[in-house]
């Protein structure tokens, strides 16, 4: 009886862990109860399965609903930039719709994976490709400005890909309204890496103008990178002269996660 007991204890821990196969119902071969315990174990796998394709069918549409959403308050400001006149003001606005297009990506991006209900995690590589493209879109009148970026591929879990898109979307931002003025030309680098222990390296780095870094201590945007730094549990350095330009660099704990090779 022991043996069938045991047994009885690895169908349910593998229904808890969800690695249970539902089919011919098990242990038809048992004492009296085992085959119909068994059962009972069976119905009970069907049962969640169900509720966990409800639960993902639901997680597709609320993804697809807010990033349509976002798109659609995104295609508005690009509306409204067009109308204002005032430089300062269409480029808050600009950067207001950089942060809503970030949001916009990861709901897109959490939509088209296969495991959106799973592991609530995405491909950090691809975010950054998928953010620089956009930028280079939203710049595309910037042509003395070559702009490349580069990053490991790694899933990274949700709650971190939010702010560390957003922290990319304040350095880089800044970094195409300052660091090029009057048509200055140059270049723009983004870099993303996590080292064989597991810290995480973003770089946004380029070779414009400088600034005081300690004159904008307060402003909105180095606010807002603070946070996010503050979010990742992580070390922020933003170093600038006029020799060498700026360079943010955000280093925080990832994690020991299964990291490929960088694209």
């Amino acid at each position: 009886m022991d043996f069938w007991i045991t047994k009885l204890r690895e169908q349910a821990a593998q229904i808890v862990s969800g690695e249970y196969n539902l089919g011919e119902p098990a242990f038809t071969r048992g004492p009296p109860g085992v085959f119909e315990l068994s059962e009972d174990l069976d119905r009970l796998a069907q049962i969640l399965a169900d509720r966990e394709a409800v639960r993902l069918a639901l997680a597709y549409e609320v993804h697809h609903r807010v990033k349509n959403n976002l798109q659609i308050i995104t295609s508005l400001l690009n509306m409204q930039a067009g109308r204002i006149a005032n430089p300062a003001a269409r480029e808050a606005l600009g950067q207001t719709r950089a942060r809503i297009g970030a949001l916009a990506l990861i709901h897109r991006i959490l939509y088209e994976q296969d495991d959106i209900g799973g592991q609530g995690s995405l491909d950090i590589a691809r975010l950054i490709r998928e953010l620089c493209t956009q930028f280079r879109d939203w710049n595309r009148d910037r042509t003395e400005i070559s702009f490349s970026c580069e990053a490991t591929t790694v899933a990274v879990p949700l709650d971190s890909a939010l702010p560390l898109a957003l922290l990319v979307v304040e350095a880089v931002t800044n970094a195409y309204a300052y660091a090029f003025p009057a048509g200055r030309s140059g270049s723009l680098v983004l870099r993303f890496y996590v080292s064989e222990d597991g810290d995480a390296v973003l770089s946004v780095s380029d070779d414009g103008v400088g600034f005081d870094s300690a004159g904008v201590a307060n402003s909105l945007g180095r606010q807002l990178m603070n946070a996010f730094t503050y979010q990742l549990g992580g070390t922020l350095h933003i170093n600038s002269s006029a020799l060498t330009g700026t360079t943010v660099t955000l280093a925080y704990r990832i994690g020991n996660l299964a990291i490929q090779p960088a694209l």
